[in-house]
């Protein structure tokens, strides 16, 4: 195939990334000229005869309309497609396609160095779909739109840590593939020596939503009800608020909290005492009327009888050798 020629009628556009970015500058180094009192110098901006130059109108144009482009695409992304290659070949071409929510939350999801998802979940649905005859699509979204995203049809499910505790009748879920135990991680310096320990000096971390935020606030952990608690939108800001000291502790499942103590090695402890356990299941819409929740009911099934869950989950235990790393480990 010919290569098209770049000649004077194929230059960069105006508005393309390289040929905004001359005028951009020029448009913030105007932003930086201001007089006491947050006011303007628009002593710059005029020629000799009182006008306006050009390139301060391109500039401006420019400024506003790549503000205007940034704010459109924030507003429109709220979610990704993006396929694993180990469920892309020929063979699954003809397959019906089931488009799987999922969002970052190491080890159950998180994109590998290689640029694929990986963790518990990815590898139990890929493996679930191939029984059950389905080519699964990831779809990386907003946690804060699952719900909508759902019921306009743009995924069919939730396959991310997702409890049916105490959201049952929210749903359309699948039987539970796998229970977790809930604990707490602190640091080892933080004189918090279990659960006792959590009072009305300490903050606790955990996930908006999530179960353990709800039986923390219904006070029916066995935790003083002085703790503090602040909730984030997903278990990488947990962890990150812990890290960077914003909480004393966060309370999650132990495979994200052992994640958490082999990423920093002599820094964090998981107590010993677990709070409670449990259930992960598949949520589809609650009007959801397809095969797909019988079918992956059977092969999940299957799957815990064989002892592939088991293995699976065993295979991303903190120092297990899996041939895949996140991001951050």
């Amino acid at each position: 195939m010919d290569t098209p020629r770049r000649g004077p009628r194929n230059r960069p556009h105006p508005l393309s990334a390289i040929g905004a970015l001359p005028v951009l500058g020029e448009a913030l180094f105007l932003l930086s000229h201001m007089r006491p009192g947050n006011k303007m110098n628009f002593d710059c901006c005029f020629d000799e005869r009182g006008h306006v130059p050009r390139r301060i109108k391109r500039a401006t144009i420019v400024s506003f309309t790549l503000i205007l482009l940034a704010a459109v695409c924030a507003g429109a992304l709220t979610y990704t497609v993006r396929s694993s290659s180990s469920s892309s070949n020929e063979a699954d071409r003809d397959l019906p396609v089931l488009k799987i929510g999922v969002t970052d939350n190491d080890p159950y999801v998180y994109v590998d160095t290689t640029g694929d998802y990986a963790g518990i979940d990815i590898d139990i649905a890929l493996e679930a779909c191939k029984r059950a005859g389905i080519k699964p699509q990831f779809v990386d979204i907003s946690w804060n739109d699952r719900d909508r995203l759902l019921k306009n049809g743009d995924i069919d499910c939730l396959w991310c840590d997702y409890s049916p505790n105490y959201r049952e009748d929210d749903y359309y879920w699948t039987e539970p593939y796998l229970t977790v135990t809930v604990s707490v991680a602190a640091k080892k310096t933080s004189g918090i020596k279990g659960l006792a320990s959590l009072d009305g000096s300490k903050t606790v971390a955990v996930i908006a939503g999530s179960v353990s935020e709800r039986r923390l606030l219904a006070g029916d952990l066995g935790i003083s009800p002085d703790v503090h608690i602040k909730s984030y939108g997903s278990a990488e800001l947990c962890k990150a608020a812990l890290v960077k000291g914003y909480v004393d502790c966060w309370m999650a499942d132990v495979q994200s909290l052992d994640r958490l103590v082999a990423q920093y090695p002599g820094v964090y402890r998981v107590f010993a005492d677990n709070v409670m356990t449990v259930d992960l299941g598949v949520a589809f819409e609650n009007s959801y009327e397809g095969e797909y929740v019988k079918n992956l009911n059977t092969v999940l099934f299957d799957m815990d009888r064989d002892g592939t869950i088991e293995r699976i989950v065993d295979s991303y235990k903190a120092g297990a050798t899996t041939g895949r790393q996140g991001a951050e480990s």
